[in-house]
């Protein structure tokens, strides 16, 4: 734990994490009064037209702090107006850095209009174009476009891009953006590239970025190579903060939360996370058999010390997203000889009361679907060894029947699909699983041999319930 100063100290980008009213404004605004700070804050509900207003421009010249203090607020009117203005800021300032800069005024391609690009490349649909009040807007078709008729997020687009071209080029050291909620009117597809834009200018600029947001697709926006740290800020009356690092582990579970985790999908899907992409496949049909009665998101690990890391993760993250965070983590028996395992935070850690999840392909629920008792399904493993004595598997299935009344903690991974032609099915033996569980659960024994002895009490009461 530490200071939040300390840790934007050492980061180009940090993310404060959190819900609605846990004190993410707050940090930024103190950040933003920071003594030893270089800062410039966008307040998080940034209201008005984008539009030139003469008033704004003559407040902004004439009010000294008044651009600043404004920008403090949570909601600010004249914000966009603000942003206009700037734009004649941002003119001036180029062409003082080309008339200063002898490189880049014997580079041709070095102009306002370059810059006046990376503002369009944000912009899908129109375009900005200098003229004698700052710019106008068109269509990409060259249609003018009143600036009251543009979109919400196009106008936010625009006006955050200002902000941030005008604070990178500031004549001052050790430059720090503070950003609150940029998302707001962003669709996911404007937030990347957003963040793109935002990531570029920073590096080319050497200005670090502060954001909160509660959007994980500006989480996922940020380039693999990043200098990114991630903040969860639980309290308002919070001073001492933990962090984590953007990682793979971000990369490959963000999108399970979709780019907008507040509205609660996530809660209603919540991530299971499984050790391979046999248990993903497993899962995912029992989903789409169950009719509804499961919902949850498999997301594959790799291994099981991975594992570890990723409910880490998942314990710092989901509870400065959710009231009610939940989360799963799914391992296999394997050689253990203990079913239950102990919680993790808000991770409920499940260990299945089976080798592995093919296993359940010898419950006496999946014998009885294909026609079998576990006498005649024996002999049918018996006869094939009997013909296939000299198969590279032969001395697996010599185990299982060897092994057939304890065939709960056999290992049968290699001989799976052997099984499978032995029940006479040509479905894949993950469909089989996956159905066989949507089918039983909640019905059946609890003998040795079934489906709720096999996948264990914890399975069938959190997970499957």
């Amino acid at each position: 734990m530490t200071s939040l100063e300390h840790i934007v100290e050492n980061s180009r980008f940090t993310i404060l994490l959190g819900k609605n009213g846990a004190g993410k404004s707050t940090r930024m605004r103190e950040l933003d009064s920071s003594n030893t700070l270089n800062t410039k804050y966008i307040s998080p509900e940034r209201g008005g037209t984008l539009k030139y207003d003469p008033n704004v421009d003559n407040n902004i010249a004439t009010n000294q702090g008044w651009l600043e203090n404004t920008r403090r607020q949570n909601r600010f009117e004249q914000f966009r107006q603000q942003s206009a203005a700037q734009f004649r800021t941002l003119e001036v300032m180029i062409l003082r850095e080309i008339e200063r800069n002898v490189d880049k005024r014997n580079d041709h391609t070095y102009t306002f209009d370059r810059i006046l690009g990376q503002i369009n490349s944000l912009l899908p649909a129109i375009c900005l174009v200098r003229s004698d009040k700052g710019f106008s807007i068109q269509s990409k078709d060259g249609e003018p476009i009143p600036e009251e008729n543009i979109s919400s997020g196009e106008s936010e687009l625009i006006a955050l891009a200002i902000e941030v071209l005008v604070f990178s080029r500031s004549e001052t050291s050790n430059k720090i953006l503070l950003l609150d909620e940029p998302d707001v009117h962003l669709h996911p597809d404007l937030q990347q590239r957003f963040i793109a834009f935002v990531e570029l200018i920073s590096k080319e600029q050497d200005m670090k970025v502060v954001i909160s947001t509660h959007s994980t697709a500006i989480i996922s926006a940020f380039s693999e190579s990043s200098d990114l740290t991630i903040v969860p800020v639980l309290l308002k009356c919070q001073s001492q903060f933990s962090s984590f690092r953007r990682s793979s582990v971000c990369d490959e579970i963000l999108p399970i939360f979709g780019a907008h985790p507040l509205s609660s999908v996530f809660n209603r899907s919540p991530v299971v996370l499984v050790e391979g992409e046999d248990d993903k496949r497993v899962l995912e049909r029992a989903i789409r058999s169950s009719n509804g009665r499961f919902r949850f998101s498999p997301c594959v690990v790799g291994t099981v010390s991975e594992l570890h890391k990723w409910e880490d993760w998942l314990n710092q993250f989901l509870p400065v997203l959710y009231d009610d965070p939940k989360g799963y983590s799914l391992r296999d028996l394997d050689d253990s000889s203990q079913c239950e395992i102990q919680d993790h935070g808000v991770v409920c850690r499940i260990r299945i009361n089976c080798y592995s999840i093919e296993n359940l392909l010898l419950t006496e629920e999946c014998l009885d679907d294909h026609g079998f008792t576990e006498e005649t399904f024996k002999h049918e493993i018996v006869k094939w060894k009997e013909q296939f004595n000299l198969h590279k598997y032969a001395t697996d299935v010599s185990g299982l029947i060897e092994q057939f009344s304890n065939r709960r903690i056999v290992k049968v991974k290699n001989i799976r699909n052997i099984l499978v032609a032995l029940l006479g099915t040509n479905k894949e033996w993950e469909v089989v699983v996956g159905q066989l569980i949507a089918k039983n659960i909640g019905s059946g024994s609890n003998s040795e041999h079934s489906i709720n002895h096999y996948l264990g009490s914890k399975a069938i009461g959190r997970l499957f319930s």
